[in-house]
């Protein structure tokens, strides 16, 4: 397995995989998947605005996962925190593909020192990325209860925040 910046030529792998969790899951609370196109107009965004955006990739070059940072919310003052986004294919939980994907994703925001707070926000059906964020030393700082709905029930959200090691 090996880390790799997202290039075009996956966009559908990476559509499909997200398609995945929008329709069979409440882990995103997206009630639509998007389209090829929605995706690559994000995808595409996040890269030009210097946003990492990368996947994992096994010895035959096929998706395990993608992750992402974002921006946090889109008043300026804001700049300099960024929300981050794993998705792992689930044929291959438990592989540390998460974690993988965790270190390179922090890696390359701490080379940036435009960043300074990573910020994830995990819906209640998420209980390992919980573990994962805490095992990269991400800290619970708050929890939403019942802010989204999907599936015919409420879900909430943990608020998970990390200041990066290239912060002062």
């Amino acid at each position: 397995m090996h880390i790799a910046a997202y290039t075009f030529e996956w966009l559908e792998s990476i559509t499909a995989l997200y398609k995945h969790y929008v329709t069979n899951s409440a882990i995103t609370f997206d009630l639509d998947a998007p389209c090829t196109a929605q995706m690559e107009q994000k995808l595409e965004a996040l890269t030009r605005d210097g946003y990492p955006v990368l996947m994992a990739l096994d010895d035959n070059q096929a998706l395990l996962g993608f992750a992402y940072a974002s921006a946090y919310r889109p008043k300026r003052a804001y700049q300099h925190s960024t929300e981050i986004t794993i998705y792992v294919d689930p044929s291959a939980h438990g592989q540390g593909i998460g974690s993988a994907l965790m270190q390179a994703l922090l890696l390359k925001l701490e080379a940036d020192p435009n960043f300074h707070s990573a910020i994830a926000m995990i819906a209640d059906d998420a209980k390992a990325s919980i573990s994962l964020h805490q095992k990269f030393g991400f800290k619970s700082v708050g929890y939403l209860g019942e802010v989204g709905y999907k599936f015919g029930q409420w879900h909430g959200v943990t608020i998970m925040q990390r200041k990066l090691d290239n912060a002062d």
